[in-house]
């Protein structure tokens, strides 16, 4: 029977700094395919909205309802709105929106596997400690080689900005927390005087 894995208090903190290196990237990579999907769609949308104009105004142009002045403006129409469909498609290839987009997601949700995988270890340890980190790096390295693309440095700066302001507010909430005491307050040597009553029914002491 094998003996049962634990790791030192020193192994824990080398797993944390994975896991808050790992959330940074998955962060910083599931923001960035946010932002790419929001730049497809500024094209996307647009293009499926004009091809779908143009589906409209061609049918329209071969009723018999328009006279045949109007159905050679639609037909022109029906040209132009084409053309700019297929203008908008091709800039969106050109910059690869959709792929970026795709590939970013894919790295996010590689480091969210691993983010489990390493939270399991934390929490019941079962491998070999510099097994482990071996093939996590291995891992992490070809999830970086596997997305060809690199984030944008504003994705990077934001996050930055937020964990650091993540950091002050919990530095804030330690410092309210372990404040220390106030001093005690001195006391009045006259209001400590205490005056010595007789008890009600106590018998009146007398001098001989």
């Amino acid at each position: 029977m094998s003996e049962p894995v634990k790791h030192t208090h020193a192994q824990i903190k080398v797993l944390n700094k994975f896991r808050k290196r790992l959330e940074k990237e998955k962060y910083i990579n599931n923001y960035a395919s946010n932002y790419y999907s929001s730049m497809n769609n500024r094209f996307v949308v647009p293009g499926v909205l004009i091809t779908g104009l143009s589906s409209i105004i061609s049918f329209l142009a071969t009723s018999d309802i328009m006279n045949d002045t109007a159905k050679q403006a639609l037909g022109i129409s029906v040209g132009v709105l084409t053309a700019g469909a297929t203008i908008i498609q091709s800039v969106s290839n050109s910059f690869g929106f959709a792929t970026r987009k795709d590939s970013f997601q894919a790295s996010a949700d590689a480091y969210d596997d691993l983010i489990t995988k390493l939270e399991f270890e934390i929490c019941n340890p079962n491998e070999n400690f510099v097994d482990f980190c071996n093939d996590l790096e291995t891992q992490i390295l070809k999830i970086k080689n596997d997305c060809k693309f690199v984030p944008p440095l504003f994705i990077r700066k934001r996050y930055e900005e937020e964990a650091s302001k993540l950091q002050s507010n919990m530095d804030d909430g330690l410092d309210s927390i372990l404040v220390e005491p106030s001093p005690p307050k001195p006391i009045n040597a006259a209001s400590a005087v205490l005056n010595i009553q007789y008890a009600p029914n106590s018998p009146a002491t007398t001098d001989c």
